[in-house]
């Protein structure tokens, strides 16, 4: 595609002017180049306040004027403009002071228009460069105060990471892939008996996903005071998804109600990874539950309640694929079977402790590779 340059040019000889427009007729007539002329300094000014230019073409022999300052200030007061110098033959020490001020090139007078075109392209396309550099920059920005506004919102929906509360004993942890992730957690006291916890992962890792793990999880909190049941919330929380569902976005989650006066767990699932389970000298072992279907993909799900009997001393994890899918560098996943030698090994552990040891042995295991995707785990020590 063709340069469309803009092109102030300052000489005060009379046929300037008429010179350029007919040397450059071609280039006028294909929208290449549009030219703007000024016999003085006064003219420059006038016409830079009235319009931005590609190129400043300039004889440096111009009477009262100091040529030298002038492609300075230029320089410092329009970074994108690239001056041309025109200058006498001979006069090589003022084409290397103006050089040195900030002229991006130079022809000798008389002027060979052949030259002055091959320069006057080249320039156009350095600043044509710039320009789609400025723009890149600006949106590298935008992406960047995106990725930010998107961090702290996400940031800002988090719970606390620590509950401590007899018999429970509460850690969770999230680490994003990227400036902001798809996961989120939440627990929250529905009585003075039971506490609900929730894990949950989001298509998508920007602002528009941070807005909808904002919808989720309010949903979550809000229906879970009106529907005891986590099968009936997650119910009316995905009706409400699907309804309003314009972006096509969905959510992977699990929640449980912990009942401490029945020693009970009630769960059910939408799509997520099945909650596990440790007690101190056993295997740890992975709930039973039916696969589900994500929230706000189809609106006729029905949600099953699932119960597990809770011993003191089990301590419970939630987590998302962030875990089991984290690879190395040549593609093998971490997997549920390195995840449960970790957990079998810190039975007795601290919930914190035993976070922290899931997130060693995972980077161990990926041994430098990059991280794909969120790491998040709420885990939940009971009656210890």
């Amino acid at each position: 595609m063709a340069v469309l340059a803009k092109i102030l040019v300052l000489d005060d000889e009379e046929d300037t002017e008429d010179l350029f427009t007919q040397k450059f007729r071609h280039q006028i007539a294909e929208n290449r180049y549009n030219f703007a002329f000024a016999t003085c300094l006064q003219q420059v000014q006038e016409q830079l306040q009235n319009s931005a230019f590609d190129i400043f073409v300039l004889d440096i022999n111009v009477d009262g004027m100091d040529g030298i300052a002038l492609v300075s200030s230029m320089k410092e007061k329009y970074p994108l403009m690239r001056s041309v110098v025109i200058s006498a033959y001979g006069d090589i020490n003022t084409l290397r002071a103006v050089m040195r001020c900030g002229a991006h090139d130079f022809v000798i007078k008389p002027i060979d228009f052949k030259d002055l075109s091959n320069t006057l392209e080249k320039t156009a396309k350095v600043v044509a460069g710039m320009k789609q550099a400025e723009a890149t920059n600006e949106r590298l920005s935008a992406i960047s105060d995106e990725l930010d506004v998107s961090a702290k919102l996400q940031r800002s929906i988090l719970p606390g990471n620590v509950v401590k509360k007899d018999p429970i004993d509460l850690f969770a942890d999230t680490t994003p892939a990227a400036e902001v992730g798809g996961d989120f957690y939440d627990y929250f006291w529905l009585s003075e008996t039971k506490l609900g916890i929730v894990m949950a992962d989001v298509s998508g890792k920007n602002v528009s996903a941070a807005m909808f793990a904002t919808i989720a999880k309010t949903l979550i909190k809000s229906f879970s005071r009106v529907y005891p049941s986590p099968a009936e919330c997650f119910k009316n929380v995905n009706l409400v998804i699907c309804q309003e569902n314009v972006t096509t976005m969905f959510v992977t989650a699990m929640y449980g109600v912990i009942d401490i006066e029945k020693d009970e767990l009630i769960y059910t699932n939408a799509g997520h990874l099945p909650i596990a389970v440790m007690y101190p000298g056993k295997d740890p072992v992975f709930l039973e539950c039916d696969a589900g279907i994500a929230l706000g993909i189809w609106d006729e799900v029905e949600f099953i309640d699932h119960k597990y009997k809770i011993t003191p001393g089990d301590m419970v994890m939630m987590y998302t694929d962030g875990v089991t899918e984290a690879a190395n560098k040549k593609g093998e996943e971490y997997d549920f079977e390195r995840f449960a030698e970790v957990l079998k090994k810190y039975t007795n552990a601290e919930p914190n402790v035993v976070t922290a040891e899931v997130i060693k042995s995972i980077r161990i295991f990926a041994n430098g590779a990059p991280q794909s995707d969120d790491i998040t785990t709420l885990c939940v020590s009971y009656g210890r």
